[in-house]
């Protein structure tokens, strides 16, 4: 998986649940259909222009190739929670720069009781991969920007991160379903659920 600064993206939960209930309802396989008619036909991604609609779809068809029938029923018959956390499995298993986030900060931390994250511990990881990587390093300062304000905003919405007052991140350990976890561990990314159960 390589790095890669997707800034437009955003976290389409609605739209993610919206694309399994006309799966889930229709009896549909991902493999079976030609998604991208299906979605537009029907308005599921609630496009309100084409280039709109090309930009939900590109964002979901990439995740959602990740999913299996069981997550995709979970996400329709499941709260809010369920589905972020399910959502949020998918955008890691494509988007490495935020799963290493996950494993080398928020992971680390929560292990060594250090619940808080800072705008400073931000900005070390991101200086850390520059180090590491070649491609990190030659982002543009504005996409590098836009990358960890999106590690922010799609960890608070994914039930993983809690912003406080003083601008500070609370790191938070949702609870997940056993029936999910077994799902991931048998059919899905192994070492992403490892990240996320920190």
């Amino acid at each position: 998986m390589r790095y890669v600064a997707t800034t437009s993206e955003s976290f389409y939960y609605s739209e993610m649940k919206r694309t399994c209930e006309f799966l889930y309802k229709n009896g549909y396989k991902i493999e079976d259909i030609d998604l991208k008619s299906c979605l537009k036909e029907n308005d599921i991604l609630d496009s309100k222009s084409e280039s709109n609609f090309s930009k939900k779809y590109q964002t979901l068809n990439k995740r959602i190739k990740g999913i299996t029938e069981t997550l995709t029923r979970k996400i329709v018959e499941e709260d809010i929670e369920v589905g972020k956390f399910i959502n949020l499995y998918l955008i890691l298993c494509i988007e490495r720069f935020m799963a290493e986030f996950m494993d080398e900060v928020i992971r680390d931390k929560f292990i060594n009781f250090d619940y808080y994250l800072t705008e400073v511990d931000f900005k070390n990881y991101l200086r850390h991969k520059e180090e590491q990587s070649e491609i990190v390093s030659n982002w543009s300062d504005y996409g590098k920007k836009k990358m960890l304000t999106k590690i922010k905003t799609f960890l608070v919405e994914g039930g993983f991160l809690k912003k406080e007052k003083d601008g500070s991140f609370k790191i938070v350990k949702p609870f997940i379903d056993e029936e999910i976890i077994e799902e991931i561990r048998n059919n899905g990314n192994k070492e992403i659920l490892k990240v996320m159960l920190y």
